[in-house]
C-alpha cells in the first residue's frame, strides 16, 4: 500500500538498523539557539494569554516569566559542554509545563489563604522534583539549586531586580504588562548574543563553546564527504 506510513520513535541505540535509517525521513525537535530564541519560542508554544489570565495578579505573570527564563538558561547552558553541565541533560517542554502547573496551584493557594509564597517549597519542587528528576550528578544538582535560590525569591517582584548581578550594557529584567504581546515585544529586545556571565560562567567560556562548535561542524563536513574508492585497476575486497 503506497499510502501506508509508519511513525517510529526510538531512543539512541547502536543497534538501530542503518538501512532503515537511510530510507526514512528523520524528524527531530531541537531547542532554539540562544536565550532570546528560547524564551521567544516559550512565549509562542507554551505561554499563552489564557495562561497569563489564569491568575489575575501581577506576581503570577512575573513567576511565569522567571520560570521561562530559567528553562531557557538551563537548556542553553548545554552548549558549553562539560563546563556547562557535567552531564548534558535533555530538558524539554514537559519539565517547563510541570513547573508552570505547580506554580499555578501553589500561588493560587497562597492567594486563597492569604499566606506568602513558600520559596523553599518552590525551589525544591523546581530544582529537585521537576527538573531534578533528570539530574544524576551531584554538582549539577547543586548548580540547579543555586539557580532557583537566586531567581525564586521575593526580590523578583521588585522593579530593580535583574537576572544578571554584574555590570553589563543590557540588564535582563522581568517585563511588566497584562497582554502576552507586551512580553513578546520585551523578549525581542533581548541581545542576540548571550554573554557566558548570564549563565554564571567566566567570559572565557565562550571560547570553549566556539571551539566545540567549530570542531563539531568540521567533523560533520568530513563525515558527509564521499568515501574514496579503492585504487583503479586493483581487485576489490569483494
Amino acid at each position: 500500500d503506497e499510502a501506508f506510513r509508519l511513525w517510529i520513535t526510538c531512543e539512541i541505540t547502536q543497534r538501530f538498523p542503518i538501512g532503515l535509517l537511510q530510507i526514512c525521513i528523520k524528524v527531530t525537535l531541537e531547542p532554539p539557539a540562544g536565550l532570546k530564541a528560547g524564551i521567544a519560542r516559550t512565549y509562542v508554544t507554551m505561554v499563552s494569554q489564557e495562561l497569563l489570565d489564569k491568575i489575575d495578579h501581577e506576581k503570577w505573570r512575573t513567576l511565569v516569566f522567571t520560570q521561562s527564563f530559567l528553562h531557557s538558561v538551563v537548556q542553553e547552558r548545554r552548549k558549553f559542554g562539560p563546563i556547562g553541565w557535567c552531564v548534558p541533560y535533555e530538558y524539554n517542554n514537559s519539565d517547563l509545563d510541570a513547573c508552570l502547573q505547580f506554580l499555578e496551584k501553589h500561588f493560587s493557594v497562597t492567594i486563597l489563604l492569604g499566606t506568602p509564597i513558600s520559596w523553599i517549597t518552590v525551589q525544591y519542587m523546581v530544582a529537585e522534583a521537576q527538573y531534578g528528576g533528570r539530574i544524576t550528578d551531584d554538582l549539577d544538582r547543586e548548580l540547579f539549586s543555586t539557580y532557583t535560590a537566586k531567581w525564586f525569591k521575593d526580590e523578583i517582584f521588585k522593579q530593580s531586580f535583574a537576572f544578571n548581578d554584574y555590570q553589563a550594557d543590557y540588564n535582563y529584567k522581568i517585563p511588566e504588562g497584562f497582554e502576552i504581546g507586551q512580553f513578546r515585544d520585551a523578549v525581542d529586545t533581548l541581545p542576540p548574543v548571550d554573554s557566558p556571565m548570564i549563565f554564571g560562567l567566566h567570559p572565557n567560556a565562550d571560547l570553549t563553546y566556539r571551539l566545540k562548535e567549530a570542531a563539531e561542524m568540521i567533523a560533520t563536513i568530513i563525515e558527509t564527504q564521499p568515501k574514496d574508492s579503492g585504487g583503479s585497476g586493483g581487485k576489490s575486497m569483494d
